[in-house]
């Protein structure tokens, strides 16, 4: 069947007349990602968003015991328009220790007051030798735990090293057994993996990994 376009119309050969999709509600104008706090502005069109937000990680101890990762929602906001803006808040992650030491908390990620995820706890935060808990999430319409991380392993032979939890986005970074090297750079909100130490706490574990808000603008 012949068509013809005209601005957003679509003419058939019978002549009847259909409004082009491009200006048809419901549809998505674009994406953006924050990795860093600031202001969300609607671009023009806009009737809704679909938020999603991760915090930052928690941080590993000296000696593998690894850090939790963070809580996620996501949220559909409605009845908006172009122009209309949000604060954006991300956490950070939270710092690597040595030895024994209690690993830094992941910060806290909202989205204005719709929806907020905590960051994951640090190693070594609730028992000695022990990973740390994932965080949690409030306020939105779909609010989950992050995954806790590793705990205590020993530092020679070839036993595994501990890894950082599992956020809604991915795994957190690898580390070789030997030497501690980190492999690969972790998703948003995971957990920092565990260091391995000479025995005297003198390795640092790895931070985790910062956090992400995701927005969705739709028509």
């Amino acid at each position: 069947m012949a068509v013809r376009l005209s601005g957003t119309s679509i003419t058939f050969n019978d002549n009847s007349v259909q409004t082009s999709d491009v200006s048809d509600s419901g549809g998505l104008i674009n994406v953006t990602s924050h990795t860093g706090s600031g202001t969300y502005t609607a671009p023009s069109g806009t009737t809704r968003v679909f938020v999603k937000c991760t915090g930052g990680g928690g941080g590993s101890a000296g000696y593998l015991e690894s850090g939790g990762a963070s809580g996620y929602t996501e949220k559909m906001i409605t009845g908006l328009h172009g122009g209309w803006t949000s604060a954006v808040t991300v956490g950070g992650g939270g710092g690597g220790v040595g030895y024994y030491g209690g690993g830094g908390v992941g910060g806290t990620s909202s989205f204005g007051a719709y929806c907020s995820a905590t960051g994951g706890t640090g190693a070594n935060n609730h028992w000695g030798h022990t990973g740390g808990h994932g965080g949690g999430a409030t306020g939105g319409d779909l609010n989950i735990n992050g995954g806790s991380g590793c705990g205590h392993a020993n530092h020679h032979g070839s036993a595994g090293l501990g890894k950082g939890g599992s956020s809604y986005w991915g795994g957190a970074p690898a580390r070789r057994h030997s030497g501690g090297e980190l492999i690969g750079p972790g998703a948003p909100g995971s957990g920092g993996s565990g260091s391995p130490t000479d025995g005297g706490g003198a390795a640092t574990g790895q931070p985790g990994v910062g956090g992400i808000v995701v927005v969705y603008a739709f028509r």
